[in-house]
């Protein structure tokens, strides 16, 4: 919807090339142009009991966000068509469909992933009879693929190079899906991490999208503290890359995480690898970074404080002070003579390239789009300046709520059973389950839940009495 009927800024225009010259206008092609909205529903009416649907239908569902995401970044029309008779089909579909969202087009990119994905589980299936199943659905959804994008040309609501780029971006996005999913299988990706930080990706892209297009001081907040709790989601995550769950290459772990959130956050993986190594080793003790770093100087001490206190802490996460902060106490403590046990941990070389290609792909956006700079600046404004306040007040009431007193808790870390709230905010991807996490930290965050229970959970509405003893002085 706000890709079609409302770009935040210019699109850019796309011209016919040489041969859509030479294409007719055929009103009668918009009834092929409409079984488009066939294609999911055939498919799982056909396949959603066969080995392999999953592959498909996530590559499917995987193209068509992709698609939406690049549609609002990177708005594109076409120049010009021709108008439809009246009353026609086609007439219809062009009130409807506007000339927006041109490249890749939508009508081939959904039936070619299909098609590409259905030949590529083929392969993979050892079952005979499903894998002949798969061939044939590739080869139907091949048919369907170049039917409508002959039906796109002759309707003239696509032009010769968006068909071009659809058919690219489907087989490209198929083969990235079945290989991750492959892997997956091999126990070398875990997939529920990367489909999990798509997913919060998405969220924000459509918080900041929205927010951007109707900019005023209640959508920004709504957008603000949603982008914060997602960014939160992202940090938990990023903490199961911290202990190299994400994939088995150390390396790939690592690259992931960092394009993820790492680099948008300034924080690479290694750095923080240092810090939490070193928490999981001296847990509770005076090197142990969460003292050093969250709570020194700071009143939190693994114990509810009282009213003032709890507001001066509040105070200090909200304001983004205690993130500048604790910034700077690390430069300081981690070299000789500091108070921080560190071990050495050293990036991998492509890290540089990946800051490189993440910042320099936005400004070189602002310095050669102008008409982006306005959307660039308020994105940035949308991810910063939440970052360093609400998300960070999050992950200190979470990392206060992780742990407690020896004489309360005597392995000092604890778990929550929380409610839907708790989980979509303070919780996510069962980082409540922390003690357990400190039990056993090779297991990832999707299987923390069936680990053997180690202790008590705490309920979530116990949070408060955790935080604040109730003494108002």
């Amino acid at each position: 919807m706000l890709a079609s009927r409302a770009p935040r800024f210019a699109p850019i225009v796309l011209s016919p090339g040489v041969f859509d010259d030479f294409i007719p206008l055929v009103p009668t092609a918009a009834f092929v142009y409409a079984t488009y909205f066939l294609l999911l529903p055939v498919l799982i009416a056909l396949a959603a009991h066969r080995d392999g649907f999953g592959d498909v239908l996530t590559s499917a569902l995987a193209c068509g966000l992709s698609n939406a995401i690049l549609y609002n970044l990177v708005p594109t029309r076409i120049a010009e068509r021709a108008p439809a008779p009246h009353g026609s089909l086609l007439a219809l579909i062009q009130r409807v469909d506007t000339p927006l969202c041109a490249i890749p087009s939508g009508h081939v990119a959904l039936p070619a992933v299909i098609a590409a994905a259905a030949l590529l589980v083929s392969r993979r299936v050892t079952d005979g009879r499903i894998a002949a199943f798969w061939r044939r659905a590739a080869a139907g959804f091949a048919l369907w693929t170049a039917a409508l994008a002959a039906s796109t040309l002759l309707t003239k609501q696509h032009y010769v190079v968006d068909v071009v780029w659809g058919l690219a971006f489907g087989i490209g996005v198929a083969a990235c899906v079945v290989r991750a999913s492959r892997a997956a299988a091999r126990g070398v990706l875990h997939l529920p991490t990367v489909a999990a930080l798509a997913v919060e990706w998405c969220a924000i892209v459509a918080a900041v999208a929205v927010a951007i297009r109707w900019w005023s001081p209640p959508i920004v907040l709504a957008a603000a503290v949603l982008v914060s709790t997602r960014q939160h989601a992202l940090l938990v995550l990023y903490h199961d890359g911290v202990h190299a769950l994400v994939a088995r290459s150390r390396r790939v772990n690592d690259f992931i995480i960092n394009q993820a959130i790492g680099v948008p956050v300034l924080l690479p993986l290694h750095m923080y690898r240092a810090l939490h190594m070193s928490h999981h080793r001296h847990v509770g003790q005076d090197c142990d970074p969460e003292r050093v770093l969250l709570y020194r100087d700071q009143p939190w001490q693994y114990r509810p404080l009282g009213t003032a206190a709890l507001v001066r802490q509040i105070a200090g996460d909200v304001s983004g002070w205690y993130a500048v902060r604790t910034a700077i106490r690390y430069f300081r403590e981690r070299g000789d003579g500091g108070a921080l046990k560190l071990r050495a941990m050293r990036p991998y070389p492509e890290l540089a390239l990946q800051f490189v290609v993440f910042y320099g792909a936005a400004v070189a956006a602002v310095v050669m789009w102008p008409a982006a700079r306005e959307a660039m600046s308020r994105a940035a404004a949308l991810w910063f300046v939440p970052y360093v306040t609400l998300t960070q007040l999050l992950q200190k009431v979470r990392s206060f709520a992780e742990h407690g007193t020896a004489a309360a808790e005597a392995p000092l870390s604890c778990s929550w059973s929380p409610g839907l709230l708790g989980r979509l905010t303070i919780w996510p991807y069962n980082i409540n389950y922390h003690h357990e996490h400190h039990a056993h930290p090779k297991i990832p965050w999707n299987r923390l839940q069936s680990a053997r229970p180690s202790s008590a959970r705490r309920r979530g509405r116990e949070l408060g009495a955790h935080l604040w003893n109730g003494a108002f002085r």
